[in-house]
């Protein structure tokens, strides 16, 4: 009876520690989860982008910083570039591929940022959230500040094949989608001026 209960004390102590380790695991898988989820990248991207209206009144510095630190890092690049090239005849090595990807992000940015300017917005509001085909979420936000109008900004949101995060992979200013405007340009500088032409002009 003795030898019994000593059985029966370690498999409970065995039992529990095992069931512990499952609750800490689930835990911890939710905890990523909620982390890596499309809303909190959401919310953390209207933040961000508010933080860059705001320091638009300040420093080109700071500016800069944030662009580079924290608005860049929202966007997935190599899949805009892949499919603005996807309309054209255009092939491209992975040295050129890269290069036209960072013109692009170069070119995405500075038109984000002039956009910015023009209209003197102060703040991001946010609109509506609504998935799409492919398990993509399309989110649209306000942009308000001291112009009469403002615009509209919708930022296309995925699940990154290469990082398995959620990035932008259009933006849409005043429904005018920059994927689109990048198709198109690249089609008409590529018949006029040839690839390396077209990678020049981008």
């Amino acid at each position: 009876m003795k030898r019994l209960n000593i059985v029966l004390l370690a498999l409970s102590v065995l039992l529990s520690s095992v069931v512990y380790a499952n609750e800490e695991g689930v835990v911890a898988e939710a905890t990523q989860t909620t982390e890596d989820g499309p809303v909190q990248t959401i919310q953390s991207t209207i933040v961000k982008l508010n933080q860059l209206t705001t320091a638009t009144s300040y420093s080109p510095q700071m500016v800069k910083f944030l662009v580079d630190s924290e608005i860049a890092p929202l966007f997935d690049f190599d899949h805009i570039a892949n499919e603005v090239l996807l309309v054209s005849n255009v092939s491209l090595s992975e040295d050129e591929t890269k290069f036209f990807s960072n013109r692009l992000k170069q070119n995405i940015i500075t038109t984000l940022l002039s956009r910015l300017a023009q209209s003197r917005s102060s703040s991001f509001n946010f609109i509506s959230a609504r998935p799409v085909m492919g398990g993509n979420i399309i989110v649209k936000l306000k942009a308000r500040g001291y112009s009469r109008f403002g615009f509209n900004l919708d930022l296309s949101f995925h699940k990154s094949q290469s990082t398995s995060k959620w990035q932008i992979f259009d933006i849409a200013l005043n429904h005018d989608s920059l994927i689109n405007y990048y198709q198109r340009m690249v089609v008409i500088k590529a018949r006029r001026y040839g690839v390396y032409g077209m990678l020049g002009r981008i």
